[in-house]
């Protein structure tokens, strides 16, 4: 049987910092959440080529979004409490993927963030066989990031504003980490101008 992986994507932030739906602001001519919509194509795109099973899953409260993401045979769902924070996303797209060995998530503020370094940190974490990887550059934890199976209840648990990082504190010593050279693949825009 061939090993399950799911891909989520988290698009249901209210952008408060912000100051309007930045999923939607453009960047280098496309909406923001499309850059990481492409990469996670090519990502399961490859994987599937290489005997995986894997989906994504797409966590927003716009439509425009879910529309795009259903168009390209994403799984939509969504989030009709985005103001409870990154968690409640976080749980309506593992609680869709658990019968999946591992989930990768991902957040739709990165748009410099690259297929290749997505693949890079799903290879670390198969190969490594620890129940956890993430990115990291200059020492800071970023997204994606992997959990296996293990993980799932204590995702499950997370309340509020707090995404899987606290769960990769928890559990340092069975994190694979891959370093990621360019920093600004795990900038993720929270401001007008950041990057941009």
């Amino acid at each position: 049987m061939k090993q399950k992986l799911g891909l989520v994507m988290l698009a249901a932030g209210n952008s408060r910092r912000f100051g309007s739906n930045k999923l939607l602001a453009l960047i280098d001519g496309d909406p923001m959440y499309c850059h990481i919509l492409g990469e996670l194509m090519q990502v399961k795109e490859t994987l599937e080529r290489q005997g995986l099973d894997c989906g994504i899953t797409v966590v927003t409260q716009y439509d425009e979004i879910a529309e795009a993401a259903g168009e390209i045979g994403a799984r939509v769902l969504y989030n009709l409490h985005p103001d409870e924070g990154i968690s409640s996303s976080l749980k309506i797209g593992l609680k869709a993927n658990r019968d999946a060995e591992a989930c990768l998530f991902t957040v739709s503020d990165q748009p410099w963030l690259r297929s290749e370094t997505i693949l890079t940190l799903i290879r670390c974490f198969l190969e490594e066989k620890k129940g956890i990887a993430c990115v990291e550059h200059n020492g800071k934890t970023g997204n994606p990031c992997v959990f296996s199976k293990r993980y799932y209840g204590e995702l499950l648990e997370l309340d509020g504003d707090v995404g899987g990082k606290r769960v990769i504190t928890r559990h340092r010593e069975d994190t694979a980490v891959i370093e990621v050279i360019d920093g600004r693949e795990l900038v993720d825009v929270d401001v007008r101008g950041c990057g941009m």
